[in-house]
């Protein structure tokens, strides 16, 4: 794990040193070190192809910089993003639906829970998970969907709001729900079938994918959310964090499977540090609960 930790902590990608100094190390914010790698990162060439997205004042390229932007670990008093905030909000509409609650996810880590329309939003999205755990595919047209749940539940949306309760304990905000959010992904051994534990509910979700959108996340980002929840050493979890583990190589590093990238995170098939920042996080969090 060490070494692992010292190739996060390379400076070449300030972004992961930055979350890794701050959130898998824990190193305060006003640290010498932290502050140095922060200045880095607002002037690494990653962050200005992020900060750029905003320029075409495109409702698409506003969520994926700001999701890209809460990834780094920054908040608003980092980066004047505010009026861009506003933005999105005023152009959410029906065709967004879908990435809606990742957005929430992504508002809270960027230091928006005390927003109005957080917060408003928030409350309703959560009043709409069910008994069983999950969220009702929102294409109501349909008659199936990919997750082939009971009910049109959406294994992908209601793993957007794993993420979003994940990041809301973070900052002692706790609901009700949380209890049926991790319900349901212990019953279904994380990401497999209640009915038959060797079938994947979505294949491509039980892979390391990175970096994510409201349709495409890894198995990293599942458990990442149950450690934060505390329920990831449940012992129906164990076959999916075996999956996880598998994707290591002998130097502690994680493979990355497939990626759709918004901003550069390495090479499929190699060692990637996001995965396995990711992959170091839920172990943290996992042996937080224990301890």
């Amino acid at each position: 794990m060490n070494n692992a930790v010292q190739w996060l902590l390379e400076s070449v990608n300030p972004e992961v040193r930055y979350r890794t100094q701050t959130e898998l190390i824990g190193m305060p914010k006003d640290d010498s070190e932290v502050k140095k790698t922060r200045d880095d990162l607002l002037t690494a060439e990653t962050q200005k192809l992020i900060m750029d997205k905003f320029t075409p004042d495109k409702k698409w390229d506003d969520v994926t910089a700001l999701c890209a932007l809460s990834e780094f670990g920054l908040t608003r008093s980092d980066v004047a993003i505010d009026n861009y905030v506003e933005r999105v909000i005023k152009k959410l509409d029906r065709s967004m639906k879908c990435s809606k609650v990742l957005l929430l996810r992504n508002l809270v880590r960027l230091g928006f829970y005390e927003h109005p329309w957080v917060k408003e939003e928030i409350t309703t999205a959560f009043s709409s998970i069910r008994e069983d755990g999950t969220c009702r595919c929102l294409d109501k047209s349909k008659k199936t969907n990919d997750s082939k749940l009971p009910a049109m539940g959406c294994y992908r949306q209601t793993t957007t709001y794993l993420l979003l309760a994940a990041e809301l304990k973070k900052i002692a905000v706790i609901l009700p729900q949380f209890n049926l959010l991790t319900d349901f992904y212990t019953s279904h051994y994380v990401a497999f079938r209640s009915d038959d534990a060797e079938k994947a509910i979505i294949e491509e979700m039980t892979g390391t994918y990175y970096p994510f959108d409201h349709v495409k996340l890894g198995l990293q980002m599942t458990i990442y959310g149950l450690s934060i929840l505390g329920s990831a050493n449940h012992p129906n979890c164990k076959k999916a964090l075996e999956l996880l583990e598998s994707k290591k190589d002998s130097e502690g590093r994680y493979i990355l499977d497939r990626s759709f990238p918004y901003f550069e995170v390495g090479k499929i098939g190699e060692p990637n540090k996001w995965i396995t920042l990711y992959a170091l996080l839920a172990e943290k969090y996992r042996l937080e609960q224990v301890g």
